[in-house]
């Protein structure tokens, strides 16, 4: 697969002093919403009122990375409704070209944001994923913080694959709107991709790790090392054996494509 770093030809002209960055960025041959966290938050409530299910992904500089080795997962992210910028990768990608990545919209921050957005409209949100226990020890963080949040069910990520039908099933009857699925990339992508229109949601996002954080089985990083975006080297310290190679390699060869992209347009090549 190319590496080539696209950007159409408008963002150049929105990355001038004084011109509003646009609303869809290409980084790495990935197309992403721009939005802040804000924006975002929205953007998946309004996906609440459409008459078909919309998925929305997450992506990382590692979730980069794997979508260039991985055509299925490039191809699922392309075609969902929204694809957001998350981490200091994107944002450090985005200044390399000159087109500003609006916000680090990550699943962990925009959590309790959307659960802010939900109390007295009825809209039920399921949990999927995580160790057994964990999804229902993140919704019982959501019922003592977000009390008005209706949680229509919560399913670990360890069923067996015989048992996928029931889970899936499971989803269904449970009537939930929103669908939060903590698999790790690509797995919840694909996934969700392949099963949307069984689901009966209208709304499926790959969440990653989040159930996680919010169940207190791992803590985040301290706030001010999240605000000068290097969670990462906390999340390094906690769990160096099954992330070593996802920052220590996939931090650097990120790096690399961004800068190996970046250099022929710099001469001026096509």
């Amino acid at each position: 697969m190319s590496t080539t770093f696209q950007v159409d030809d408008d963002q150049s002209e929105a990355a001038k002093p004084g011109c509003k960055p646009p609303d869809r960025i290409c980084i790495l041959g990935i197309r992403f919403d721009n939005l802040t966290m804000s924006e975002a938050v929205q953007a998946i409530v309004d996906r609440l009122d459409h008459p078909l299910p919309s998925q929305a992904c997450f992506v990382n500089a590692d979730c980069v990375n794997i979508a260039h080795r991985n055509p299925q997962y490039l191809d699922v992210l392309h075609k969902a409704s929204l694809t957001l910028a998350d981490g200091i990768g994107l944002k450090l990608a985005g200044l390399v070209h000159g087109i500003p990545v609006r916000d680090n919209v990550n699943g962990t921050d925009l959590f309790p944001r959307l659960c802010a957005e939900l109390p007295g409209t009825g809209i039920k949100m399921f949990l999927l994923g995580g160790r057994p226990g964990v999804a229902g020890a993140a919704a019982n963080w959501v019922a003592q913080n977000y009390p008005g949040v209706v949680i229509a069910g919560c399913q670990h990520g360890y069923f067996k694959p015989e048992e996928e039908t029931t889970v899936i099933q499971r989803i269904s009857d449970s009537g939930a709107d929103v669908l939060l699925v903590a698999f790790g990339a690509p797995q919840q992508e694909l996934w969700i991709n392949r099963h949307l229109h069984q689901l009966g949601v209208k709304v499926a996002i790959g969440v990653g790790g989040l159930f996680d954080f919010y169940s207190g089985r791992i803590s985040r990083a301290p706030l001010w090392m999240r605000k000068i975006g290097v969670e990462w080297l906390y999340r390094l310290y906690q769990e160096p054996t099954r992330l070593s190679k996802r920052y220590l390699l996939g931090g650097p060869l990120f790096l690399m494509r961004v800068l190996l992209a970046y250099a022929p347009r710099r001469k001026g090549t096509p």
